[in-house]
Formats: structure tokens, sequence, C-alpha cells
């Protein structure tokens, strides 16, 4: 697994290393710390450089030294890669890349994804004030929006009550599925499984039925207690909301997605402004 972390020098940034830290020990994931600055420079931002260095010996320290699988950086300057960006890799078991580039941060961080083959994005946010990063509102939408991979927006650093997923009858993939496996195990709770039907048609019902069955057994067999209910397209956006008083929603919003054609993304930026919720926007 590898796991892109947008990060940049806010309070909210740092407040999400000790998640992401659990998560790699869990899956044994290769890390990119990208940060993104605005105006082009001959070199990096040195600010945002140092905070990316200590972000990185923040998310090591939650290792033993008998578990570390990132290996000691040899430099602490990064090397340029483009006009724009810079790097600093270090390779131990695993991989943990430092990358500062410039531009826009939603744009930098899905070109990013797409560049080093990230399964997951994880981003914080100002969730005292909607979900702002750094003073803009929509940051964080427009990155889950069209990024090509999972997303996880963390808008409070605590344990989730409960964990809840939200599919329909289209194809969800295998890692989609560990993947919300692993959000459990890291916020240790309970796991929701909400199925929506589009039509109220027999066949349609007794498939997702069928479906629902298999997910419960899938979670059963790795002892994750589930919970599942079959609902009516017309219920959706009711459900949601009420899920997001509950703990993390995780919506699985593939190209084909019944979620994505019924669920718009102005809910789900309504979503990440007015509720403490943390979402998991799967693909």
């Amino acid at each position: 697994m590898k796991i892109l972390i947008a990060l940049d020098a806010m309070e909210y940034s740092q407040n999400i290393l000790k998640d992401v830290a659990r998560l790699a020990q869990n899956t044994l994931a290769d890390l990119v710390l990208l940060g993104v600055q605005n105006s082009r420079t001959e070199q990096p931002n040195e600010t945002l450089v140092t905070t990316l260095l200590q972000y990185r010996g923040d998310v090591c320290s939650y290792f033993s030294d008998d578990e570390m699988p990132y290996g000691e950086l040899d430099s602490k300057e990064l090397s340029q890669i483009s006009d724009s960006a810079w790097q600093l890799s270090s390779r131990g078991i695993k991989e943990c890349l430092l990358r500062i580039s410039t531009g826009s941060v939603a744009k930098q961080v899905q070109t990013t994804a797409v560049e080093v083959g990230a399964d997951l994005i994880i981003l914080g946010c100002n969730g005292k004030l909607g979900c702002e990063w750094d003073g803009e509102m929509n940051v964080p939408l427009r990155i889950a929006k069209d990024a090509a991979c999972s997303v996880l927006v963390v808008k409070q650093p605590k344990n989730a009550n409960q964990i809840v997923s939200i599919l329909d009858q289209s194809f969800v993939s295998q890692d989609s599925l560990e993947l919300i496996n692993q959000m459990v195990t890291l916020y240790e709770t309970g796991l929701k499984i909400i199925g929506v039907n589009e039509k109220k048609s027999g066949t349609r019902q007794n498939a997702m039925e069928s479906r629902m069955i298999d997910l419960l057994k899938y979670y059963n067999d790795r002892n994750v207690g589930a919970w599942v209910k079959l609902i009516d397209s017309g219920d959706l956006n009711e459900h949601v909301t009420n899920a997001s008083r509950e703990g993390l929603v995780a919506l699985w919003m593939g190209k084909e997605s019944l979620l994505k054609k019924l669920f718009s993304m102005s809910m789900v930026d309504k979503l990440l402004e007015s509720t403490r919720s943390s979402l998991l926007i799967l693909r």
C-alpha cells in the first residue's frame, strides 16, 4: 500500500500524523509526505522543508527501533526533480518520500498521487471553521472530487464512534473493502454497512441482499463486528446525514457508482463543512 499525505504547517496537519503512523504500522505502507508551495522559486521553501522533516520524524517516532520500516535520511536537502518540484527519499524495508511541489494544492496532490501510484490520500482540515485548508474552503472537496484513488479527510484527530460504510450494486474493489477493514482497526470501533437500492424491485433487492450477506461474512471472517442494513435510494441523504453524527462516513464513489449519480458533490461539500465527521471517499 502507498499512502500520500498532503501537509502544510497548520495544526490540523500535525494532528493527523498519529493516525498516519498507526495506519502505516497496520499496512506496512510506503509513504509520500507532500507539501505544496504557491510561488515558483529556485529553491524549495525552507519553512516547508523543515516542517516536512519534522513531520517525518514525528511519524517515525511511533515505531520502535525493531519495527522501523523506513531508512535513515542521508541528507536533509531535497533534490530538484523538475522545474517546480523537489524530493528526498529514504529506503529501508519500505519507502518514505518527502516531496515539495509548486502550484495549486488540489492539482498538485492529485497529480502527485497518480505519479507515485498512491492507493490513498490523507489530509486534515480545520474542522472549527468548516473544512479549511490554509484559509481555502474548497481544497479538500476538490481533492476528494477528482482524485483517482481513495481519499480520507480527517476533521478531528479522535476515534470515531463507528465506521458507516455506504455501498451500492456497482463493483467495489478488494482494496476498498480492505481499506474499510483498516479503518475499523485504526479507530478500534464497529462497522455499519448500508446498502443502497436504486429501485424497489424484487430482483434488485434480492441481489443487494445477497451482496450484503457476502459483505457481512467477509468482515466476520476477519473478526470485524459488522451490522448491515438495506435502504432505498430515496432515503440516502437522510442516512448519510445521520451517519455523519456517528463517526467516520465511507462513501464508495467510483466512476460507475450509483452513489456518484445520486449523491452530489455539493452534499459531500456540506458534510465536510458542517459536520465533525471525517470522510472517506472510496474508489
